[in-house]
C-alpha cells in the first residue's frame, strides 16, 4: 500500500498557516456551508484590498459543536478580521500549524 503526505495548500508558500476554531451548538451541513461561504466572500474582499488571506481547509466535528478552519495569512490579525467580517469571529486561534492530507483526494 502507498500512501502520501502532502501539505495543505502550497498557495502561500511564505504564510504561516492558523487553526480557527468556531464551537457551534446544532452544527448543520446547511450552517457549515453558510459559514464557509460567508468566509470565502470575506477573504475575496480583503484579497481585493491587498491584504492576502487563505482558507485552506475546514473540518466539522458535530457531534462536539465543533468547527476548525486552517488559515494561511501573513498574520493572525489578518485571520481574526476575515473571520469578523464573516461574521464568525474565531473562539480559539493557534499559531504556527502544519496540517497535511495523508491520501490525494
Amino acid at each position: 500500500m502507498s500512501r502520501t503526505v502532502e501539505r495543505v495548500s502550497a498557495a502561500a508558500p511564505i504564510a504561516t498557516r492558523y487553526l480557527v476554531e468556531w464551537y457551534r451548538p446544532n452544527l448543520t451541513r446547511q450552517l457549515i456551508d453558510d459559514m464557509v461561504a460567508d468566509l470565502d466572500e470575506s477573504i475575496a474582499h480583503m484579497c481585493a484590498e491587498g491584504s492576502p488571506v487563505w482558507l485552506l481547509m475546514t473540518l466539522a466535528v458535530p457531534t462536539d459543536e465543533v468547527l476548525y478552519g486552517v488559515f494561511a495569512a501573513s498574520s493572525p490579525d489578518l485571520v481574526q478580521t476575515a473571520c469578523a467580517r464573516a461574521g464568525s469571529e474565531p473562539e480559539r486561534m493557534s499559531l504556527d500549524v502544519d496540517a497535511r492530507f495523508t491520501q490525494n483526494f
